[in-house]
C-alpha cells in the first residue's frame, strides 16, 4: 500500500509544500495562500497535493454556522483546532452547577454510547463553559474586575448549557471569539510584553499551582522553538508516517476490564497538582472540584457516571471515529541546549484517566510477566537495582578478560516502536485492556502544533500511563530471543536501556540479534551511543568484526541509567562531579525569580539534594566526596541568597540549622554530605531482593567491598546504631532510609549545643523551632487569594528571626516608642506596645481561621456579640464579642473560640525553659477568664493559643485536627485536608512579619 492509498484509507490529504497531513475538510495555510484538498481525477493521486499535480483552492474564511455543519466530527475538528484555554480551577460558587451539568453529559453518553453527538458534547463541555476570558480594556484587566468577568462568563455559559438547547449557541460564541489569526479577540499583550523573561513568569505560575517539578523544568529550559517550517519539519521527522497497524484476528481470551468507583476516584486523586489539560480543555482539577468541596453534594452520582463512561471506553463502546480526538494532544516544541527539538505532548485527562485505571488493574500482573529481565515497569527501585547489580557483577569478575559489558541504546525508541507489535502483545498478554489500547493506537492521533496538526502513527504517546508497559511488551519478545539464543549471566533492561554482560562472543551475538531483529519492532540501534566495556581485555574482544564499527569503547567505565558502572575512582568521581556542577548551575538561576518564598519551595522540593539523591544512592560514598563538597558549597550559597539576600551574618550556625529537617527546626534543605552518609547503604539494602533476582545466573553472592566500606563509614557517623542487621536482607529494616535519616539528624540536633557555643536565647529559639507544627508554614504554596504570599522583605525577616540572624544595630533607641533600646534580633519590634503588631497579628490569624472554617463548610461567625464574655477577676462589666462563634460545635452547643498570641521569649530565663509552655499558660489563663461564663450560658469555651514561632497549645491543635477531619469528610479530594495547619502557621508568621 503506497502513501496515497494510506491517506485515502485514513481520510487524510498530504500537503506537498510542508509535508503535513490534514483532514479532508481542512486547508493548509502558507503565507498569503491556503491550500486545500479537492477531488479532481477521482484517483488516489488527489490525496497528495502539491507534488505532481498541485491543486490550490482558496478556503472560504467565513465558515458556516455550526448549526449547519453536516457532521459532529467536523464540528469537533474545528473547535479542537482553536487555541482556547480553560480556567485552572472552577470558582467555588459554580462547582455544584458544573458537577450537575457534567453528570448530565456523562449520563447521555451512558444512555446512548453509539451517539457521536453525545460524545462530542462531552468532549466540548470544558471548552464551552470554562474557557478563559481575555479582558478587552484596561478596566477589565484590574484584578478584581478580571475575576468578576471570568466568573460571570462561566455562570452565563453554564446557565446556557443547562437550558438544554444552548450547546449550539455556546459553540457559535466560541468560534466567534477567535479571530482569523487564531488568537482570542480583544486579548491585550502590551503589559505582558513589558514583563520579565517568559520562562520566569511561567516558573512562578507553576510554583503557585504547586507544580514544582514543572517549574524547575521551565526555569532551566531553553524556551519554545519558534513555530515555522523548520520546526514543523523537525517534528514531522520525529513522527514518521507509516501504514496502519495490523490487528489480531482471533477473539479475545478475556472479557474487557470493568472497574469500580473507588478505583476511578483513586486515579483521579493521583494526578499531580497543576496537571495540564489536553486539547479538550478538561483538567484533573476540574474533576476534583466537581467531586469534592462545593460539588460534593452530587459527588456520588457524578463518580458513578464517570465510572460508567470509563468502562465504556475500556469496553470499546466509544465510536471509533472519535479515537483520533480522544488520543489527541497539544505538542510543544521545546529547544534543546544544542538547538535541537524536544517535542512535549500533553494528552487529554479522559484518556490519561482511563489509562491510569487500566494500568492500576493490570500493572502488577504485567510486572510479574516482564519481571525476569524488564525492571522499568512496576518495579520500585528498579533502576537502582540494575545499577547496583552491574557494579556487584563487575567487582566479582573484573579480572576475567573474556567478559564484556554492553549498554544498548535505541534511537527515539518510544516514538518509533511498532504499534502492531505491542497491539499483538496486549491482545495476547493482557486482553482485558486490548479494546482501549486498540482505540488509542489503531489509527493516527492528532498532535496540535499551533494552528497546525500532524498525525502520530508510530510509537506510544508521551505521558500515557500505559506507555511504558506498551513499550516493554513490544520489546519483550526480542529480549527473550536474545536470552534463549545467548548464554548471558547478566541480562537486565530498564525500559529501553539494556545492560548485557557475558563472554564477549555471546555479547556480540546478542548485539547482532538486536540489530537485525529490532527494526521489525520499530527499534533501531544508536551505535554511537551503544557501548561495550570491561576493565580487563583478552585478544578475542579486539578482533575485527566482533562488534560493529562506531560502537563506543570507553576504557574507564560506562554511564548507566544516570550512574556509573566502573572500578575507576576518577571516572566515578568525575561523573558525580559533573552532575553536582550541573545542579549548582541550576541553583544559580533561583535569584532570577526575585521571590524568596518561591525560591525556598523549589530549592527544598526538587532543586536541592533531591536532584542529587539518585547519585548519592548509587555511587560509593568515598568516591563522591569532591562532588558532595561542590554541591554543598552551591547549596549554602543558594540558601544564603534566599535568607539574607547578600547581607552579612549567615554563618556556620545558620547553615547547620537550615540543613536540618523541618521537624527538627530546620528549613528542610538537607546537605549532600549528611544524606550521603546513609543513602548508598539504604539503596543497597532496599533493593537487595531485586538485585539477587537480577544476579540469579551470575554467581554473585555475599557482600561486596563497596557495601562493606559504606557500612563502616556509616558506623563512624552513627556509632550508637546497631548496623549488624544491615548485612542480611532478612534482618534489614523495611524503611531503611527513613530509619537512618531519623537517627542521623536526631544525633546532629542533640549535639548542636556541643558543636556551637549557643547563647541562652539561641538554645530557647532552637527548642521553639522544634515545636509541633512550628515549621509547617514553610510548605505553604504561595496563593495570593488565600493570603499565602509574603513580600521578599517580609519572608526574609521571618527567616532571619528564626535563624537568629542579627537585623538591627544594638543599643539604639526604638524610633516608635522611644522608651527602650532595640536588640539586634528584633525582639523589641515584636513586643513594642506602640506598634499595632499585636492587634494586627491577632485579627489576621482570626480572619484566616474564619476563612478556613468557611471553606470547611463549618458554620461560624466572626466577632459575634454573645453578651457574656468578660473577666470577673478584673471587676469590669464591659462585655466583649467572641473572636469566632462556631455554631453547634460541641454536643449541639455553640463554641466561643478566643484567640491569643504570645511570645515564648518574654521574661526569658537561662534555666527551666520548656518549649510550648508560654502558649499553654496563655491557654490556661483564657480558660480561667471565660470558661465559667460560657458554661453558665450554655456555650462551650475553646481557647486558641499560639506563640510567635507557630507552636500551638493543645486545645488549638485539637480544634484544628477536628476541622481537618471535617474537611476530609466533606471533600472527596484528600489534598484539602493538609492545608489547615500550614495555612494557619503561615498566617501567624505573616502577622509577625508585618
Amino acid at each position: 500500500m503506497d502513501v496515497a492509498e494510506v491517506l485515502r484509507a485514513w481520510d487524510k490529504w498530504l500537503c506537498g509544500k510542508c509535508m503535513v497531513m490534514h483532514a479532508l475538510s481542512r486547508g493548509c495555510k502558507h503565507d498569503n495562500e491556503v491550500v486545500s484538498f479537492a477531488m479532481i481525477s477521482g484517483g488516489v493521486e488527489d490525496f497528495i497535493v502539491g507534488i505532481g499535480k498541485p491543486c490550490q483552492v482558496v478556503v472560504d474564511t467565513n465558515p458556516p454556522h455550526p448549526r449547519r455543519l453536516g457532521s459532529d466530527v467536523k464540528l469537533l475538528e474545528r473547535v479542537f483546532s482553536l487555541p482556547i484555554q480553560t480556567v485552572k480551577s472552577i470558582p467555588p460558587s459554580y462547582r455544584l452547577l458544573f458537577a450537575q451539568i457534567l453528570t448530565g453529559a456523562l449520563r447521555k453518553v451512558v444512555a446512548s454510547p453509539g451517539s457521536v453527538n453525545n460524545w462530542v458534547q462531552l468532549l466540548l463541555l470544558p471548552r464551552c463553559t470554562l474557557r478563559v476570558v481575555r479582558p478587552s480594556s484596561r478596566q477589565e484587566r484590574r484584578s478584581g474586575n478580571r475575576k468578576s468577568l471570568q466568573c460571570s462568563n462561566i455562570l452565563h455559559a453554564l446557565t446556557v448549557w443547562k437550558d438544554g438547547s444552548g450547546f449550539d449557541d455556546l459553540v457559535a460564541s466560541l468560534l466567534d471569539s477567535v479571530g482569523e489569526t487564531g488568537a482570542p479577540r480583544g486579548e491585550c499583550r502590551k503589559e505582558e510584553e513589558k514583563e520579565r523573561d517568559p520562562n520566569i513568569k511561567q516558573c512562578l505560575r507553576k510554583v503557585r499551582d504547586g507544580h514544582f517539578t514543572a517549574a524547575v523544568k521551565v526555569l532551566c529550559s531553553s524556551g519554545v522553538a519558534p513555530l515555522g517550517d523548520s520546526t514543523l519539519k523537525a517534528l514531522i521527522d520525529k513522527h514518521p508516517v507509516v501504514s496502519p497497524p495490523s490487528l489480531p484476528s482471533n477473539p479475545l481470551a478475556q472479557p474487557t476490564l470493568v472497574v469500580d468507583g473507588d478505583c476511578v476516584l483513586k486515579c483521579i486523586r493521583s494526578f499531580p497538582k497543576g496537571t495540564s489539560c489536553g486539547r479538550d480543555g478538561m483538567r484533573a482539577q476540574h474533576l476534583l472540584d466537581a467531586i469534592g468541596g462545593e460539588g460534593s453534594v452530587t459527588s456520588s452520582g457524578l463518580l458513578t457516571s464517570i465510572t460508567e463512561v470509563v468502562n465504556l471506553w475500556l469496553g470499546g463502546s466509544c465510536p471509533m471515529v472519535l479515537a483520533e480526538f480522544v488520543a489527541s494532544a497539544p505538542l510543544t516544541p521545546l529547544l534543546k541546549p544544542d538547538k535541537g527539538i524536544r517535542p512535549i505532548a500533553v494528552g487529554g485527562i479522559w484518556r490519561r484517566l482511563v489509562s491510569k485505571v487500566a494500568m492500576k488493574k493490570v500493572g502488577k500482573e504485567m510486572a510479574q510477566y516482564l519481571g525476569d529481565y524488564q525492571f522499568g515497569v512496576g518495579m520500585p527501585n528498579g533502576a537502582e537495582a540494575v545499577l547496583h547489580s552491574a557494579n556487584r557483577f563487575l567487582n566479582s569478575f573484573h579480572a576475567d578478560g573474556s567478559l564484556a559489558l554492553l549498554t544498548v541504546d535505541f534511537s527515539n525508541a518510544f516514538n518509533t516502536v511498532d504499534r502492531t507489535a505491542f497491539l499483538q502483545e496486549v491482545h495476547q498478554c493482557c486482553p482485558s485492556i486490548y479494546q482501549w489500547v486498540q482505540f488509542l493506537y489503531a489509527q493516527p492521533a492528532r498532535l496540535y502544533v499551533g494552528n497546525e496538526c500532524i498525525g502520530a502513527t508510530t510509537g506510544v504517546q508521551q505521558g500515557d500511563p500505559l506507555g511504558p508497559l506498551l513499550f516493554a511488551l513490544a520489546l519483550h519478545p526480542l529480549i527473550l530471543r536474545v536470552q534463549n539464543r545467548c548464554k548471558l549471566p547478566f541480562h537486565a533492561w530498564y525500559l529501553d536501556d539494556g545492560t548485557i554482560i557475558g563472554n564477549a562472543s555471546e555479547v556480540a551475538k546478542a548485539l547482532d540479534i538486536i540489530n537485525e531483529e529490532g527494526p521489525s519492532l520499530g527499534l533501531y540501534l544508536n551505535i554511537k551511543k551503544t557501548e561495550v566495556y570491561w576493565p580487563t581485555c583478552d585478544d578475542q574482544k579486539v578482533q575485527d568484526g566482533l562488534f560493529p564499527r562506531g560502537i563506543g569503547r570507553p576504557e574507564k567505565g560506562v554511564k548507566l541509567l544516570g550512574g556509573a558502572v566502573s572500578r575507576d575512582p576518577s571516572f566515578i568521581g568525575e561523573l558525580a562531579g559533573r552532575r553536582a556542577s550541573g545542579e549548582v548551575d541550576l541553583m544559580k538561576l533561583l535569584p532570577c525569580l526575585r521571590d524568596p518564598q518561591c525560591e525556598l519551595l523549589l530549592l527544598r522540593s526538587c532543586m536541592g539534594v533531591a536532584k542529587l539523591l539518585f547519585g548519592l544512592r548509587t555511587c560509593q560514598p568515598h568516591l563522591t566526596e569532591d562532588a558532595v563538597s561542590r554541591f554543598d558549597d552551591g547549596l549554602r550559597k543558594a540558601i544564603e541568597d534566599i535568607v539574607v539576600g547578600g547581607d552579612p551574618f549567615f554563618g556556620d550556625l545558620q547553615w547547620r540549622l537550615a540543613s536540618l529537617p523541618m521537624r527538627l527546626g530546620g528549613l528542610g534543605l538537607l546537605s549532600a554530605r549528611d544524606v550521603g552518609a546513609y543513602a548508598f547503604v539504604a539503596s543497597r539494602a532496599q533493593s537487595w531482593e531485586l538485585q539477587d533476582h537480577i544476579l540469579r545466573n551470575g554467581g554473585v553472592v555475599g557482600l561486596d567491598p563497596d557495601y562493606q566500606q559504606a557500612l563502616e563509614r556509616l558506623n563512624v557517623s552513627l556509632p550508637d546504631l546497631d548496623i549488624g542487621g544491615f548485612s542480611n536482607k532478612d534482618t534489614a529494616p523495611s524503611k531503611l532510609q527513613k530509619t537512618l535519616a531519623n537517627a542521623l539528624f536526631s544525633k546532629i540536633a542533640q549535639s548542636l549545643g556541643e558543636a556551637f557555643d549557643l547563647s541562652p536565647r539561641q538554645k530557647v529559639v532552637f527548642e521553639c523551632l522544634k515545636g509541633p507544627h512550628a515549621q509547617e508554614f514553610l510548605t505553604v504554596i504561595p496563593i495570593e487569594g488565600l493570603g499565602q504570599c509574603m513580600s521578599a522583605v517580609e519572608y526574609r525577616t521571618i527567616l532571619n528571626y528564626r535563624l537568629m540572624i542579627p537585623m538591627y544595630p544594638e543599643d539604639e533607641t526604638c524610633p516608635i516608642c522611644r522608651k527602650a533600646c532595640m536588640d539586634k534580633y528584633g525582639e523589641h519590634a515584636v513586643h513594642c506596645k506602640e506598634l499595632p503588631g499585636f492587634k494586627y497579628r491577632h485579627d489576621w490569624v482570626r480572619d484566616v481561621l474564619g476563612d478556613i472554617l468557611r471553606r470547611a463548610v463549618i458554620s461560624a461567625k466572626k466577632e459575634a456579640p454573645v453578651n457574656f464574655l468578660t473577666d470577673p477577676m478584673e471587676g469590669r462589666s464591659t462585655l466583649r464579642p467572641a473572636d469566632l462563634l462556631v455554631f453547634g460545635w460541641v454536643g449541639g452547643k455553640h463554641a466561643c473560640v478566643d484567640l491569643t498570641g504570645v511570645s515564648p521569649l518574654v521574661g526569658l530565663r537561662e534555666n527551666g525553659f520548656v518549649a510550648g509552655l508560654a502558649a499553654r499558660k496563655a491557654e490556661s489563663k483564657k480558660v480561667d477568664k471565660h470558661a465559667k461564663a460560657c458554661a453558665e450560658n450554655q456555650h462551650v469555651f475553646i481557647p486558641f493559643a499560639f506563640d510567635t514561632f507557630g507552636s500551638l497549645a493543645p486545645e488549638a491543635i485539637n480544634f484544628l485536627t477536628r476541622v481537618q477531619r471535617v474537611i476530609h469528610s466533606n471533600c472527596s479530594t484528600p489534598r484539602g485536608q493538609g492545608f489547615v495547619f500550614g495555612r494557619l502557621g503561615f498566617a501567624i508568621q505573616k502577622g509577625l512579619a508585618a
